[in-house]
C-alpha cells in the first residue's frame, strides 16, 4: 500500500516560546487492529448496543465507561488527549511540570482506641490546580492509604467531583490500625483529575505523620497539597567533606550501599550528581553499571569562601542512569554547609530519601529552560488548537509525530482506525 505524507513547520509566536521550529508528520499505514478494551458487565455493554439509536465512540484509557455521541463530537478532547501524549513522550518532565501542586485538603481524623481503627473523614479541598490543558477545570477525587499497609486494605477514594476547583465531599473511611503500629504509619493523601481519555492527573499530595498527632480528640485540619514524594527511596550515600583555607571545599563521593531495585528485569546503573545552588557547575561521578552497592571514590573541589558557607548547601542526586527509557531517582542527600567544621571536616553515610518537598531545597530546584519551554508551546498549542494536524477528526490508520530540533527529541503516536493508541 503506498502512503501519503504531509507536514507543517510551527513557531508559536504568541506564548513568546523559544521552543523553535518543530515538524509535525502524518502518514498512512495500513489497516492494523485496533485494541478493543471491554466493560466488565457484559451484560449493560450488549444492552447499550442493542438499544442506542447513534453511533457511540469509547475513547481509551476511559475506565469510567463514558461514550460520546459521533454527531456531538467535535475533536477537542481526542486532539488534546494525541498533544499530551506527543509532548510527554518527546520529554516526560512536560507533564510532570504541568500545574504546580498545589490547593489545600481538609480533613477530620480520630482514632477509635476500642476498635483499634483510625477514621478519616475528607471534607472538601479548595483552590487545586485546574488539569485541563486550558486551565479552566479539574475532575478531582481523593485517595487515601496508610504507609505500611500492615492490614492490606488497599487505598480507598471519594467519588469524582467534576469540572470544579472546590470540590465538596464529606465522606468518612476506616482503616484497621493497631495502637503501637501509630507512630510508624503515615497517611498518604493523594488528589487526582479523572482523565477520560487517559492516565489521571496527579493534582497534589500531603504525607501525614500519624505519630506526631493528638488522637485524644477529633483533629479537623487544612492540609496544603505537595509533589509527590516516593516513599520507596532507601539507602545510604557515604561520602567526605574538607575544607581548605581560604575557599577551596572538597567533595569525595565515596559508595552507596542498600540502594532499591525498581525495575525486576534488570539491576540499575547508578551515578551520583553533585549540586551546589548558585554555583553553575554541576560534577556527575562516573556510571556503575548492574549494582545496588556502587563504589565511585571520586573527589570534586570547589570554590567557596568561608564567608559564604553559612549561605551555602550541598544538594546530591543518586539515580539510576537507564541505558533505554528514562533516567530515575533514587533519593537525594541534602547537607547544610553551614555546620560544617573548617578544622576537621566531615565523614559519614547519610540516608537518602525523596528530597522534593522540603521547604528549602524545593526553592531553589527550578526546571531547565527546555522543559519550561516545552510547557508553554504545549499550552499555546492548546490554546490556539494549532496545528491542524493534530487539531481535526481523525480516520484510518496513521502515525502523527512531532520533532524539536532545538532539544534534540521527538515523539510519535499511531491512530488505529482513527483512534489514538
Amino acid at each position: 500500500m503506498g502512503s501519503v505524507s504531509s507536514s507543517t513547520s510551527y513557531d508559536v509566536k504568541q506564548n513568546n516560546t523559544a521552543s523553535g521550529s518543530a515538524t509535525a508528520t502524518s502518514r498512512n499505514r495500513g489497516d492494523a487492529p485496533g485494541d478493543v478494551s471491554g466493560t466488565d458487565d457484559r451484560v449493560d455493554k450488549l444492552t447499550r448496543l442493542m438499544t442506542s439509536h447513534k453511533k457511540k465512540r469509547r475513547y481509551p484509557g476511559d475506565a469510567f465507561g463514558v461514550d460520546r455521541d459521533d454527531e456531538e463530537f467535535d475533536g477537542q478532547q481526542e486532539s488534546m488527549f494525541i498533544l499530551k501524549q506527543l509532548y510527554k513522550r518527546m520529554d516526560p518532565a512536560v507533564m510532570k511540570s504541568l500545574g504546580e501542586a498545589k490547593g489545600e485538603v481538609k480533613l477530620s481524623l480520630k482514632y477509635d482506641r476500642r476498635r483499634q481503627m483510625l477514621l478519616v473523614k475528607v471534607v472538601n479541598a479548595r483552590d487545586l490546580s485546574a488539569k485541563d490543558l486550558r486551565g479552566k477545570a479539574s475532575d478531582p477525587y481523593v485517595r487515601l492509604d496508610l504507609v505500611p499497609d500492615q492490614q492490606s486494605e488497599g487505598a480507598k477514594t471519594t467519588s469524582c467531583k467534576h469540572m470544579t476547583l472546590t470540590p465538596s465531599y464529606n465522606e468518612i473511611f476506616t482503616f484497621s490500625l493497631e495502637p503501637e503500629a501509630i507512630p510508624d504509619t503515615l497517611l498518604r493523601v493523594q488528589i487526582w483529575s479523572q482523565d477520560t481519555m487517559g492516565k489521571d492527573d496527579f493534582m497534589g499530595e500531603r504525607i501525614i505523620e500519624l505519630g506526631t498527632l493528638d488522637f485524644n480528640e477529633v483533629i479537623t485540619s487544612w492540609y496544603q497539597m505537595q509533589q509527590e514524594t516516593d516513599l520507596d527511596i532507601k539507602g545510604h550515600l557515604e561520602l567526605s567533606l574538607t575544607y581548605r583555607l581560604p575557599e577551596t571545599l572538597k567533595i569525595t563521593i565515596h559508595s552507596a550501599s542498600e540502594l532499591v531495585c525498581r525495575d525486576s528485569d534488570k539491576m540499575p546503573h547508578p551515578y551520583v550528581k553533585v549540586v551546589l545552588p548558585g554555583i553553575p557547575k554541576v560534577e556527575q561521578t562516573k556510571i556503575i553499571k548492574g549494582t545496588l552497592h556502587p563504589v565511585w571514590e571520586e573527589e570534586y573541589e570547589y570554590t567557596i569562601p568561608q564567608e559564604e558557607l553559612q549561605n551555602r548547601y550541598l544538594v546530591l542526586h543518586v539515580l539510576d542512569k537507564a541505558l533505554v527509557g528514562d533516567t530515575e531517582a533514587m533519593g537525594q542527600v541534602y547537607i547544610d554547609l553551614s555546620n560544617l567544621d573548617i578544622h576537621h571536616g566531615y565523614s559519614g553515610s547519610f540516608p537518602l530519601a525523596d528530597l522534593k518537598n522540603s521547604d528549602r531545597v524545593r526553592t531553589k530546584w527550578s526546571q531547565t529552560t527546555t522543559v519550561q519551554e516545552f510547557r508553554e508551546a504545549m499550552y499555546a498549542h492548546a490554546v490556539y488548537k494549532y496545528p491542524k494536524l493534530i487539531f481535526q477528526k481523525h480516520k484510518g490508520n496513521k502515525v502523527l509525530t512531532v520533532h524539536s530540533r532545538k532539544a534534540g527529541s521527538s515523539a510519535k503516536i499511531r491512530i488505529v482506525n482513527g483512534m489514538p493508541t
